[in-house]
């Protein structure tokens, strides 16, 4: 079960999409009817990865893998979207837990 808020990363890019809840996983069209490509994923709050290459009645529900991230994995994960999307200072960026990194990321976005 993913543990929301979470984060969707895309094969060969560095930008991530904040997910906030399932609620806004099942309202969004474009979160879960997009075509994602293999290599796409969903990391939760604890890291765990979750592929989303299942659909059910034309909807992707994400799969867990059995995979996960540690919290220095994620950190770097949310390190080249902040340089990706042209922030400064990365270097100096650091979390505490993996679920406060995954929320940092939907801070951003906010903005």
């Amino acid at each position: 079960m993913v543990r929301w808020p979470a984060i969707i990363k895309y094969e060969g890019d560095s930008e991530l999409t904040f997910v906030s809840g399932l609620s806004e996983w099942e309202c969004d069209a474009d979160l879960h009817f997009f075509s994602y490509e293999e290599g796409d994923a969903l990391i939760d709050s604890e890291g765990v990865i979750y592929a989303l290459d299942k659909r059910e009645a034309d909807c992707i529900k994400p799969r867990a893998t059995g995979g996960s991230f540690n919290k220095e994995e994620i950190l770097e994960i949310i390190k080249e979207h902040f340089s990706a999307i042209g922030e400064c200072c990365v270097s100096k960026f650091s979390i505490s837990t993996i679920s406060e990194g995954v929320a940092v990321v939907g801070k951003f976005e906010e903005k």
